[in-house]
């Protein structure tokens, strides 16, 4: 399915003020679709091939199709990148619960349509996967409220949640993405739940957060070395800086009060520097619209009630553009 992501396609949200009855009263926040790129699975879906063998750079394995996408026993491009994974990350539940490592991949990297889970606290996973479970951590996406980790989170027992979590905690985050501000951005086309590329030309970025696989061919392969671009609006990361900083109602609402000044989090916090950019922004979007109602919302509503879509894209943009520990750098593969 092919589209074109317009300003005419999509819903800008501003928080404007508006008359009521004299006084002056805040207008709703409306969610920008583009911020949740969803289109329909082909159905019925192709068989996947399982002749033809397949590569990725580096990595001397070789899958085909129907390998590459067997969610009960997933693809492990690069066996020596990390220890040896649980059952739950490798094997998953069947036939109701897909492995971990399928979505979130063996070496946690993760991919912009999900979450990166490498470095993230084991009590923070664990919380997140029992607020999946409860319905308190929803999707503002128009289309869909729920996703995949709604039925999984009901199928998975404690026990594998917890070994899952561990290993993800004892992972390395390596940020895959940069960030590229424009004026235009390449025309893209919605992947069920990711933008690629699309046809030539280029249009007016009008105030949105694009990423994009460089290579789609390798994020299909569910390769976690392949690069991403992240495209933003010019000034994005400054005015991201500014906020994350300063906070968008004082000190208190800083980013760097909870998450530290390195956004590399604080004890039960979890660190977000280097992690995508668009989870990074449906996090934001999800927590201003109250989809996200975990314990987490707590601390959260002060600081994304004022935050208006173009103050959450700068955001993105500049925690997903800092380096995800002290000594990284950007490591493509």
């Amino acid at each position: 399915m092919r589209r074109r992501t317009t300003i005419a396609a999509c819903v800008t949200a501003l928080l404007t003020t508006v008359s009521v009855g004299g006084q002056r009263a805040r207008a709703p926040f409306v969610v920008p679709t583009w911020a949740f790129p969803t289109s329909p699975a082909p159905t019925p879906a192709p068989k996947p091939d399982s002749v033809v063998l397949h590569r990725v750079p580096h990595s001397s394995r070789t899958y085909t199709m129907k390998q590459v996408t067997n969610g009960f026993d997933i693809p492990d491009w690069f066996p020596n990148a990390h220890p040896v994974m649980p059952s739950s990350v490798q094997y998953g539940v069947a036939p109701n619960a897909r492995a971990c490592g399928y979505c979130h991949l063996p070496d946690g990297q993760g991919r912009p349509e999900n979450g990166t889970l490498a470095g993230l606290p084991a009590d923070y996973i664990i919380r997140q996967v029992a607020a999946f479970k409860n319905g308190t951590r929803l999707s503002a996406n128009p289309v869909l409220s729920t996703n995949s980790m709604h039925t999984l989170a009901k199928w998975v027992a404690d026990s594998d949640v917890v070994s899952a979590a561990r290993f993800f905690e004892k992972l390395t985050l390596t940020r895959r993405n940069r960030v590229v501000e424009v004026t235009k951005v390449p025309i893209t086309r919605i992947e069920v739940m990711l933008y690629a590329y699309g046809d030539k030309g280029t249009e007016p970025i009008d105030g949105r957060l694009i990423e994009v696989p460089e290579l789609f061919a390798r994020h299909e392969l569910r390769d976690p070395g392949v690069p991403y671009i992240t495209y933003v609006p010019v000034g994005s990361i400054a005015r991201g800086r500014r906020i994350a900083t300063r906070g968008p109602a004082g000190p208190a609402t800083a980013c760097l009060t909870c998450h530290g000044v390195d956004l590399l989090g604080k004890e039960a916090v979890p660190p977000i520097a280097g992690r995508a950019p668009s989870n990074i922004l449906r996090q934001l979007i999800n927590f201003r619209t109250g989809a996200r109602h975990d314990s987490a919302s707590v601390t959260m509503a002060p600081v994304v009630e004022k935050l208006t879509v173009s103050d959450m894209v700068a955001l993105a943009a500049y925690v997903g553009s800092r380096a995800p520990n002290p000594l990284s750098r950007v490591t493509l593969r």
